[in-house]
């Protein structure tokens, strides 16, 4: 990726995600979604600051000001940080697996990194390069594209559980806008919640998608994600209920 996606513009990003590349895709939606969400509290805040009506709650709104900026910004990096983890996980699935797709010429270097890595491959010797031999190559580079594949996997399922930890954070600064901010922008923070639970919700999906590649070798892991990605649904849905009773 030459470019950022945060530098490109409204219609610019739209024919990006609509396009047949790769990304932006569904996680960096996930996280834009959200960064708006925490854009609004922002904006509710900034609009309540300064004014002698809500006096008492200047305080308030400056702090929330503050950190819905650095949620934010974290939140728009967010749309990146998917579209790396993205390239990673294509890079790990593109790695060779049988011995058919090592170019001839690369035979000899492909061994020297295999052994480097502690597989065992044997000699070639007079008869050349025997069936045994090929197996043993062949299963050397199932275990590292696998290995790579659970690493990479792990980054890429990291990246949306932080727009889920990010999104969670901005939606408690919502509810706590709730009467203590500009009333004329109570609307905006049921937008700004409606936003980040949309967020949460989106990022699991691509936290999700990650867990069966991580589980194959790191099952407790895998299991570990799943479940802080459901406790942040969880905790968001509570939230979402707590700000729709005080309307």
């Amino acid at each position: 990726m030459s470019r950022s996606f945060k530098d490109l513009s409204i219609e610019e990003y739209l024919k990006r995600l609509g396009s047949g590349d790769p990304t932006p895709g569904g996680g960096a939606a996930a996280a834009l979604v959200s960064a708006q969400g925490a854009a609004l509290i922002m904006m509710v805040a900034n609009h309540t600051i300064g004014k002698p009506k809500y006096a008492e709650f200047e305080e308030l709104n400056r702090e929330i000001l503050e950190e819905a900026e650095v949620l934010m910004g974290s939140l728009a990096d967010g749309i990146d940080n998917d579209a790396e983890a993205f390239g990673k996980v294509s890079a790990a699935y593109a790695l060779p697996r049988q011995f058919s797709d090592i170019q001839i010429d690369r035979v000899s270097a492909v061994i020297k990194k295999l052994r480097t890595e502690g597989h065992i491959i044997d000699d070639i010797d007079e008869e050349g390069m025997t069936v045994e031999i090929m197996d043993q190559i062949e299963e050397a580079l199932k275990k590292d594209r696998q290995a790579a594949i659970a690493s990479v996997s792990v980054h890429a399922a990291e990246a949306p559980l932080m727009v889920m930890e990010d999104s969670l954070a901005a939606l408690r600064l919502a509810v706590a806008l709730k009467d203590h901010s500009n009333k004329m922008l109570e609307s905006d923070i049921y937008v700004a919640a409606r936003c980040l639970d949309a967020g949460i919700r989106s990022a699991s999906y691509n936290v999700e998608a990650n867990l069966p590649a991580i589980a194959k070798a790191d099952p407790a892991l895998a299991s570990e994600m799943r479940q802080h990605a459901a406790d942040i649904i969880s905790k968001a849905a509570d939230l979402i209920s707590d700000l729709r009773g005080r309307k």
